[in-house]
């Protein structure tokens, strides 16, 4: 009987952000890297207090601050300081969101589509060390500044933009998602449910401090309260995303790294070794954002891991990508899906519709995601039909939804429940089909 935790570090990962509160000049400061060796197991309540309060002043407001954290970070010295049960290094899982659309800016974000994906997919590409590109979206507040989050998905139309965008642009999907300010509701529950398979969004816990999170009270961000915190993994309710319910997503815990609510504890990670230890594969998930020091909060839990560790010995954890670790508590289906995507044109050439067809597998949700990208470089999401069955689907081209003439490249995207993916491009130049890409992995 297998005995394992699955270590899943999540990294929200958002690009630069300074911090006008504080006003801190991390350039002042002496041994910023130099936290990698503490013991924070041996840290008192008070002492973890004071060093997370510390902690929290530093972040990083430049692209050349944040690459140099992350230079130290991911180097394979920093990843080996503590090794897993197989001996393999620390793993990375970049949720990268876009700034688009706001019109206030005043802690510098990084604004433009791909700015922070195409920083991450360079590191990962060239490092070639297990880490993931995820998704994370923060939906636009009333007021359009960078700086807040709202919770509405109905409201934000840069979600169906930069998804557009990601397909057409970088031929990427997502697979797993992590909530902007940990926060779901009904119309991102059901948005996720179209199209993501896995969701690592889940930060219940017993520790919200009301004067510390003053701004979290009475359900406003990151509301976990009715959800499992004992590391299980659950299918959401239908209605309320927090109770165990049949809809086809699967919803994980993470708690937070040198944070200030829903914190990883020694006993929190006993608490998933504990349940392993019964034969139940555990994922344990933590969570970061990238424009502050990775390296303490990296030294943070492996001194947890290794006091842990040694009071569980028949216990094993692995350093895992968040679609292995889901994949290590799901079953497999018996075909990985592959979609068979066919342009339909007209006697001139033009789009005149498409046809998509599940050849292997089972699509994840209702319908695979439709992107096209209109000659006037606007991008767009479009709903399906079904064909001669519930396994195809077919898009018509005309007044109305959108002219054969207006089309320049189309995207279709596609999961399976466990995380296999079916992406295809189809690009029509000079108002003629070139060709198409597609890849299933």
């Amino acid at each position: 009987m297998s005995k394992k935790v699955y270590i899943v570090h999540s990294i929200d990962t958002e690009g630069p952000l300074t911090e006008q509160t504080h006003g801190f000049d991390y350039k002042k400061q002496d041994n910023f890297y130099e936290d990698s060796d503490i013991d924070f197991a041996a840290f008192s309540s008070k002492e973890l207090k004071s060093y997370m309060l510390k902690h929290r002043s530093k972040v990083l407001g430049t692209w050349p601050e944040v690459i140099d954290m992350l230079r130290s970070a991911t180097s394979l010295k920093s990843r080996m300081r503590l090794p897993d049960s197989n001996g393999n290094s620390w793993i990375f899982n970049w949720f990268c969101m876009d700034h688009l659309g706001f019109v206030d800016n005043p802690r510098g974000r990084s604004f433009g589509i791909h700015q922070i994906f195409d920083v991450y997919k360079k590191i990962v590409d060239e490092q070639q060390l297990g880490d993931s590109i995820e998704w994370h979206f923060h939906p636009m507040s009333t007021y359009k500044g960078a700086h807040h989050c709202s919770t509405s998905y109905f409201d934000s139309s840069e979600l169906y933009d930069i998804l557009c965008r990601r397909i057409i642009d970088r031929q990427w999907f997502p697979r797993v998602n992590r909530q902007g300010c940990h926060a779901e509701r009904p119309d991102s529950h059901l948005f996720l449910e179209q199209w993501i398979p896995f969701d690592m969004s889940n930060i219940s816990s017993d520790d919200l401090d009301p004067v510390l999170n003053a701004d979290m009270l009475n359900g406003q961000f990151g509301d976990w309260r009715w959800a499992p915190n004992d590391w299980s993994t659950y299918h959401p309710d239908h209605n309320c995303y927090q109770k165990e319910g049949n809809c086809s997503r699967l919803i994980s815990r993470s708690l937070n790294l040198l944070n200030r609510f829903g914190t990883i504890t020694p006993d929190e990670v006993r608490k998933a070794f504990s349940r392993a230890q019964k034969g139940e594969p555990t994922i344990l998930g933590v969570v970061s954002h990238d424009w502050r020091n990775l390296v303490p909060e990296m030294a943070q839990l492996q001194s947890y891991l290794k006091l842990v560790s040694a009071e569980f010995p028949d216990v094993s954890f692995e350093y895992s990508s968040a679609v292995d670790a889901f994949r290590k508590v799901s079953t497999p289906p018996e075909l990985s899906l592959r979609l068979d995507c066919v342009l339909h044109t007209d006697k001139e050439g033009l789009p005149d519709s498409i046809t998509i067809t599940q050849k292997e597998g089972t699509i994840f949700g209702s319908q695979p995601f439709l992107a096209i990208k209109r000659r006037s470089r606007e991008y767009l999401q479009f709903n399906l039909n079904y064909g001669h069955s519930l396994n195809d689907f077919n898009f018509i081209f005309g007044e109305q939804t959108i002219l054969p003439n207006d089309v320049e490249v189309i995207g279709i995207a596609a999961n399976d429940a466990y995380g296999n993916q079916s992406i295809h491009t189809i690009k029509v130049d000079s108002f003629r089909v070139q060709d198409l890409q597609g890849v299933s992995f």
